[in-house]
């Protein structure tokens, strides 16, 4: 089926050919098996899905984070003269009902669902006898830092899975430790057989460098000083709303056309700035996490972060928007030896003490006492632990905490210690280096 392939690719898309790692994941597909992608930022996941599902006998179905997300790519496939649709976020009156008539007549091969939307959609598709060729799942490593914590419909993907008829899935992702991988087929239910593609996680036109600096008044000079001397697109990569409102300002002050962006902002303001990045009215977007993910700015020649993510996984990723082009670019940290004062702040929020939360849970007059992020992970760790049920196991929160201590400490080694930086970041991910592309540590 790959010359079939080929030409769809060539006629929708544009390109001569298949990636080598993308012909790994094709083959697997073809074959009717389940198989994990961890392929580069850059390194076409979504083709590995979007071409097989016009050859493909019945819809397939795509889970992605993000309504954005999902719409930039509904956009993009309609623009190649592919039929999408997208249900997520509000949608408009009858526009599920229009999907599943579209599906079962077999005139939609692409369907793009959040998470929570899957759960509630299943059902009804399996009611209509209609059969799912393919179950994709975009930015899966979602499935693992999300599932528990965040974003629990994420756990749920597998129990949909059984409800659509158990179709093979493709799963996704640009960064995922070993630990990681076995935790996203464990939870998608990967069947006998099922194969895992990893590509290299070593993008060697980045160049990876970390500034520790005294107090913020430093860290802002130094980065207006970085940006105004770089003249294109940038990315700096702030922990709140309200910083990268602050460096947005700053920057425009020195005469750099930035904007904000973040959850927190209207679904239109965001559209524009990206729109804005996109065609280089707006050339530096100050961002929280929320800016990223599936952003086709494949020239942005410098990454700045305000501080160290929680996590390498997120830098990485992060990090990886810089340099898509294959061309040289930079990933700069800024670094203050309180900077993780932080996330350890999040961790007590996300993971509260054992004795408060079952105080709690027995007496919930107690509740006016703290603080709405606070009471909202203790409803959480109810609907998972189960307290109603009887005595609650805690191995598993416990285990969870456990490994977001240990992000922590690997970002603050990857921020302090004289090693190669690249060497440092590959090595979370089980891959070794042979030679340093360009770092601050190797020159």
């Amino acid at each position: 089926m790959l010359p079939d392939a080929t030409r769809l690719l060539q006629h929708h898309f544009g390109y001569d050919g298949f990636r080598p790692l993308q012909q790994r994941v094709l083959a697997t597909v073809f074959e009717g098996r389940d198989v994990l992608a961890v392929l580069p930022t850059g390194g076409g996941k979504s083709l590995c899905y979007q071409v097989p599902a016009l050859l493909a006998s019945g819809p397939t179905i795509v889970v992605s984070p993000l309504i954005a997300l999902m719409q930039d790519q509904v956009a993009r496939l309609h623009r190649q003269g592919i039929a999408a649709v997208t249900l997520g976020g509000d949608l408009a009156p009858g526009a599920r009902d229009a999907a599943l008539r579209e599906m079962t007549a077999g005139r939609l091969p692409l369907l793009y669902v959040s998470p929570e939307r899957l759960r509630g959609l299943a059902p009804l598709i399996a009611a209509r006898g209609i059969r799912i060729a393919r179950l994709a799942i975009d930015e899966a490593h979602c499935v693992v830092e999300w599932g528990h914590d965040f974003r629990p419909a994420y756990r749920r993907i597998g129990e949909a899975r059984a409800m659509l008829g158990d179709p093979p899935v493709t799963a996704l992702t640009g960064t995922a430790t070993p630990d990681v991988r076995e935790a996203i087929t464990r939870s998608l239910r990967f069947r006998a057989g099922a194969a895992t593609v990893v590509g290299s996680f070593d993008r060697p036109n980045l160049h990876f460098a970390v500034r520790r600096v005294s107090c913020d008044d430093e860290r802002l000079a130094r980065l207006v000083a970085v940006v105004r001397a770089q003249d294109a697109p940038a990315i700096v990569y702030g922990p709140t709303r309200n910083l990268v409102e602050g460096i947005a300002r700053a920057l425009l002050g020195a005469g750099v056309a930035a904007a904000p962006y973040h959850a927190g902002m209207q679904a239109h303001e965001r559209r524009a700035v990206l729109e804005g990045f996109l065609d280089d009215r707006i050339r530096v977007v100050t961002a929280t996490s929320a800016f990223g993910m599936g952003i086709d700015k494949p020239d942005v020649e410098l990454v700045v972060h305000w501080t160290a993510p929680a996590s390498p996984e997120a830098y990485y990723q992060e990090a990886g928007r810089a340099g898509r082009d294959g061309r040289p670019a930079r990933c700069l940290l800024f670094a203050h030896p309180r900077d993780d004062a932080m996330p350890r702040r999040q961790l007590e929020v996300t993971y509260p003490r054992e004795r408060l939360v079952e105080a709690l849970w027995t007496a919930p007059a107690l509740r006016q006492r703290h603080a709405a992020n606070v009471l909202a992970s203790v409803d959480r760790l109810a609907e998972e632990l189960r307290p109603d049920r009887g005595r609650v196991e805690w191995g598993g929160v416990r285990r969870r905490r456990r490994e977001a201590e240990r992000r922590l400490a690997a970002m603050a080694r990857y921020a302090n210690a004289r090693r190669c930086r690249r060497a440092s970041l590959l090595a979370w991910f089980g891959e070794q280096v042979r030679r340093c592309g360009g770092c601050d540590v190797c020159g």
